[in-house]
């Protein structure tokens, strides 16, 4: 007796595409970052709370540092030093 061979068509795609809705239309690069341990679990339950990625944490957080952070040429610029400015010997 031979067994029979089953088939079985592709099943039909149910709604729209799993996961979250795009953020940011930009092009994504991957890239590893090493974190303490400390800080991924506490990275973790903050997306977590929030209901959001890990990934989308970062990516905000650090588009806002870098918002704040100085131009190259003003953090280069050597900063006078107190006692000089006063000009007493």
């Amino acid at each position: 007796m031979r067994a029979a061979i089953r088939v079985h068509a592709t099943p039909p795609r149910y709604g729209g595409p799993m996961g979250r809705p795009k953020v940011c239309g930009e092009r994504r690069i991957a890239t590893a970052v090493r974190l303490p341990e400390s800080i991924h679990r506490r990275l973790q339950l903050a997306a977590s709370d929030r209901d959001v990625s890990a990934n989308l944490l970062i990516t905000k957080a650090v588009d806002e540092y870098l918002e704040r952070l100085p131009s190259a040429d003003n953090a280069l610029t050597p900063k006078r030093s107190r006692a000089k400015r006063g000009g007493t010997s």
